[in-house]
């Protein structure tokens, strides 16, 4: 099979699918499967490949040489599928990023279960090994032999040599199916091994002196900033040193563009409202060298973590960056994306280079589905990739699609004739290769649902810009899209000569975008094990730098409140104009006989040379991200607090085990605790951790969701901590608490109060922060004496604090316990009403704790603070807000989980030295999108690191510090707790008291 790597000259392949439709239409319910009917006799699914021009016939395959297979069944409503992911991708939509989540394909989408019986019982009957369904729902992998494969497929197997001396064969027969099943297959993939091209590099430029011991050590920087790197001076000597006359000097902006060069020119560096880094994932059918990696790094002083997932055992072949060329393509890959977001973290997925093993590789990073941006560089001219695997993949990218991962594929670099291959940079003609000289494009970058990434040359800047004649574009011939679908209206020239779709379609066009590709302007890369710095080109350099971007948008607060940007074209091509830098000069006239008169040429708007051109960056975020509407306006039901979850007595979860290490309890909230089953979009917790046998972490996040990087609770051996979260529903109804610990762990959730939809509800008023209570000073209560051992704090808070008199529904405070005598907890309720079981706050003897409490406002306008230990304890109460059933207050909206602020990592900071006592920070939130008209935010804040005893205070900027207190530690003590905070200016203010503390913030939620 393969796929030829798109460095320089690279691609990839699938079939023709049915148009995407626009129709709304509910997700389809399982439909009951039909009765039995007479068997129509074996049937053909598909066509029968042909052996390219010029292939020469060899030795048929020997009967006892081993097939892996992969059967692909049909999605159990096609139709449906192409609705629901035009739905999910169309800005306007109801369901408009409402994508499925990990797993939900199979159940939504998958093959019905008698079809799955039916169709391995029929191939076990003829002798096949078939494995488990795959996690799609659509893929029985079948073991067998090609005489297994003739017996059981009606076909026969011949062998055949290519011009380039590579070897394979292929079925002479569409495989056969009983006729009952055959219409529920799809295709078979792996029969045909034919096609099996190699990495298409010509050379590094500059590339092949070995580098001297580096001389620039500059320390690496952390992931989790937006800032742009730099690239390293002894580098940048390196390729300028022109004292040997084989290697001519190139320079930064003439001859390569480093990553900070081009992002300036793109628009894209610095990223000002990065939150927590985007995973992306890089698809590569060779194996890498790490050293390569390093030295990249290294020299840019980033800290990215790249892992490799290597499928079915991964590529055999190895690295040969002056032989064969094997990691050329990865190190590419994997580099521009970190010199581009420096934030991110890469998955790189390494499968071998067959049709069987590459269509597998596509179908892991889907479903696993734990990338939201797959950046994709190689590929093969679209008559040249099989049928077979054409179909599979283009049905796994419909998936990804479908789960709002974004797929990004170089669009080819043999210009509009994508079977060509042009001589390589020492002049040594490529092998003969039939149909070079028609007008074709590439796959996979043909599929409707990948982003195809075009090429352009540029020095100095994008105004001196054209098309590079590598660029691969063109008119599809195997695939179609609406009519009335993304390119709608957009037909570049010469598109009319070769589209004949059928009514109510167009032939799909390509490329959808462009970036730098000419290895004259390429990308700097380490390669040989580090010791060599050289530039490589092909739209497999332009491809990965527009992953970067759409991976900058998924990390933007914008899309991180309201999902990632998914199958991106319907919302690209409805960006204004000004989103994009025109490319309006050159053609991709790259032929052996230059016949074609320079199709296809650049002009004004969309063409099929650069499609609608190379990004403005942070307009592309900005329009991406503000093409959803905000969350729900929601307003809030305040509950007594009830006990939801306790895994020490199988409360809310089956057993009493307590949560293992890395585990996940996925904790039902609707419809339980005097929460309703429906229309809630975020819940009120006290979340107590207990009992942990190792220090640890709690992560609070919509059950369906990625896990995001955010952190609710910390705790060490042996502790008891409580937390409130106020954190979104899953679609499901539920949330689910991640012991992001090393050792086991109990968890405790009391249920407080709701979000929802309706406008029954109450809205929030932002005040304060104002102590109402402080028992150490008579504050809010006669007398200095400390709370008395199973005593009870009777507090007024109507018309205390900002509060009004009447009127309010809840109040929110934040409540510190400090003094203590013995170990106990607090107890906050209503006045009125009778004390629960839960707690708000466990401490132990001589601790300070703090943490927020919402509570109902008693009839009586008091709220009671019970002393649960046998000790005395001080209580303080800082007010920081209150709901309220009239129109004056605000209404809530669901955001993130999503990281603010982090000093260790300067995100949010201009460095990573901690917050200094006595000295405020104040975060900016106003992103000009998601925050910038919010009254008010919710937090959780960490302090962690601190060099002295202390507290913490968050207020609104543009106000005088108050007398109030957020989080109070011990000396190296990590504390966290749930911060609601009226925004002035756009802004919020922390100060430590004394000491330094590093601090972090993960936004919940914002009101408005």
């Amino acid at each position: 099979m393969g796929g030829t790597a798109r460095s320089k000259a690279f691609r990839w392949g699938a079939a023709a699918v049915a148009a995407l439709a626009v129709t709304a239409a509910a997700v389809p319910a399982s439909a009951a499967p039909a009765g039995p009917a007479k068997d129509p006799g074996p049937q053909r699914v598909g066509a029968a490949p042909k052996a390219p021009k010029g292939a020469v016939r060899t030795a048929d395959p020997a009967p006892g040489e081993t097939l892996d297979l992969s059967v692909v069944l049909e999605p159990r409503d096609p139709a449906a599928l192409q609705r629901f992911v035009a739905e999910v991708s169309t800005p306007g939509s109801p369901r408009y990023r409402q994508y499925l989540g990990t797993g939900e394909f199979a159940k939504v989408f998958g093959a019905e279960p008698e079809t799955v019986r039916e169709v391995r019982a029929g191939l076990e009957a003829k002798g096949l090994t078939v494995g488990e369904l795959e996690a799609d729902g659509l893929t029985l992998p079948v073991r067998t032999t090609v005489a297994g494969a003739a017996k059981a497929f009606r076909t026969e197997f011949d062998g055949y040599k290519l011009k380039d001396g590579t070897t394979g064969h292929l079925n002479t027969a569409a495989p056969a199916f009983d006729g009952r099943v055959a219409d529920e297959v799809r295709t078979v993939v792996g029969l045909n091994t034919l096609d099996s091209y190699k990495p298409r590099n010509t050379g590094v430029k500059g590339g092949n002196r070995k580098k001297q011991t580096a001389t620039d050590t500059r320390a690496l920087r952390p992931r989790l900033t937006g800032t742009t790197p730099t690239m390293c001076q002894d580098v940048k000597d390196y390729l300028a040193d022109a004292s040997d006359p084989a290697y001519p000097a190139l320079y930064d902006t003439k001859d390569y563009w480093s990553a900070r060069s081009l992002a300036v020119q793109y628009n894209m560096a610095n990223q000002p409202n990065v939150q927590t880094g985007a995973t992306i994932a890089v698809y590569a059918l060779e194996n890498y060298d790490p050293k390569d990696i390093a030295e990249y790094q290294r020299c840019h002083g980033t800290r990215v973590p790249v892992t490799a997932v290597r499928v079915n055992g991964g590529p055999t072949e190895p690295v040969d960056p002056f032989g064969t060329g094997a990691g050329l393509e990865t190190a590419l890959d994997v580099q521009t994306i970190i010199g581009l977001a420096p934030q991110s973290k890469i998955l790189v997925y390494q499968g071998k280079n067959t049709w069987t093993d590459a269509t597998a590789t596509y179908r892991q990073i889907v479903t696993e589905n734990r990338a939201k941006v797959v950046s994709v560089s190689w590929g093969l001219c679209e008559i040249h990739t099989p049928a077979d695997a054409r179909s599979a993949q283009n049905l796994i990218f419909q998936q990804a699609a479908a789960q709002g991962q974004t797929v990004v594929v170089a669009s080819g670099d043999s210009g509009s004739t994508g079977c060509y291959l042009p001589i390589d940079e020492e002049g040594t003609p490529h092998p003969e290769v039939p149909d070079q000289d028609q007008l074709v494009v590439d796959f996979p970058s043909a599929s409707p649902y990948v982003l195809a990434v075009g090429g352009t040359t540029m020095q100095t800047s994008v105004s001196n810009q054209t098309t590079w004649s590598g660029s691969g574009g063109g008119v599809s011939r195997g695939f179609t899209v609406p009519s009335d679908g993304f390119q709608a209206g957009r037909t570049g020239a010469g598109y009319s000569d070769l589209c004949t779709a059928p009514a109510d379609t167009t032939c799909r066009q390509l490329p959808d975008v462009a970036g730098v590709a000419d290895p004259a302007t390429g990308y700097p890369i380490a390669f040989g094990g580090g010791q060599y710095w050289g530039v490589m080109g092909g739209t497999s350099g332009a491809a990965p730098v527009w992953s970067a971007l759409l991976g900058q948008a998924n990390q933007d607060l914008a899309c991180q409140a309201n999902g990632p940007v998914g199958a991106v074209h319907r919302a690209l091509y409805q960006l204004p104009a000004t989103a994009f830098r025109d490319v309006t000069t050159g053609n991709t006239n790259l032929t052996k006989s230059g016949n074609f008169s320079g199709l296809y040429q650049a002009g004004t708007g969309f063409d099929l040379a650069t499609g609608l051109g190379t990004p403005n960056g942070r307009e592309i975020v900005a329009g991406l991200c503000k093409a959803v509407a905000p969350s729900p306006a929601s307003t809030f039901d305040a509950l007594a607090p009830a006990r939801i979850l306790d895994t020490r007595y199988g409360i809310g979860r089956t057993g009493t085990a307590p949560v293992p290490a890395k585990g996940t309890v996925k904790l039902k909230v609707t419809g339980v605790g005097g929460v309703p089953a429906s229309g809630v979009t975020a819940v009120v917790m006290n979340v107590t951790a207990t009992a942990p046998a190792g220090p640890g972490f709690l992560i609070a996040y919509p059950s369906g969701t990625t896990r995001p990087a955010s952190s609710n609770i910390n705790w060490l051996k042996g502790e008891t901590v409580p937390n409130l979260v106020t954190v979104p529903v899953g679609k499901d109804g539920s949330v689910d608490l991640y012991n992001a610990g090393g050792s086991t762990v109990h968890l405790i959730a009391d249920i407080s109060g709701y979000f929802t939809t309706g406008t029954e509800g109450s809205t929030y008023v932002p005040k304060g922060p104002a102590r109402i209570l402080d028992t150490r000073n008579a504050i809010g209560r006669a007398g200095t004496s400390p709370v008395a051992g199973k005593g009870t704090v009777s507090l007024t808070v109507a018309g205390a604090g900002g509060v009004p008199a009447t009127g309010a529904t809840a109040v929110v405070l934040n409540v510190t316990a400090t003094s203590p005598t013995s170990n106990g907890h607090l107890i906050a309720y209503p006045s009125g009403t009778t004390r629960p079981t839960s707690s708000n706050i466990n401490w132990l003897a001589g601790q300070t704790r703090p943490n927020a409490v919402v509570l109902p406002i008693g009839a009586d306008g008091k709220v009671n603070l019970y002393n649960a230990g046998s000790g005395t304890v001080h209580f303080i109460a800082d007010v920081f807000g209150y709901y309220t059933p009239g129109a004056e207050g605000s209404t809530f909206h669901t955001a993130g989980p999503a990281r603010l602020l982090d000093t260790r990592y300067a995100l949010g900071t201009s460095g990573t030295t901690p917050l200094k006592g006595g000295t405020p920070l104040a975060l900016n939130l106003n992103d000009g999108h998601t925050l910038a008209n919010a009254k008010a935010v919710v937090l959780n804040v960490t302090a962690t690191a601190p060099t002295s005893n202390g507290f913490l205070t968050v207020w609104p900027d543009g106000t005088t510090l108050p007398n109030a207190s957020n989080l109070n530690w011990t000396t190296g003590q990590t504390t966290a707790n749930l911060v609601t905070v009226p925004v002035v200016n756009g802004k919020i203010d922390f100060r430590a008291n004394t000491g330094t503390v590093h601090v972090i913030a993960d936004l919940f939620g914002y009101y408005s």
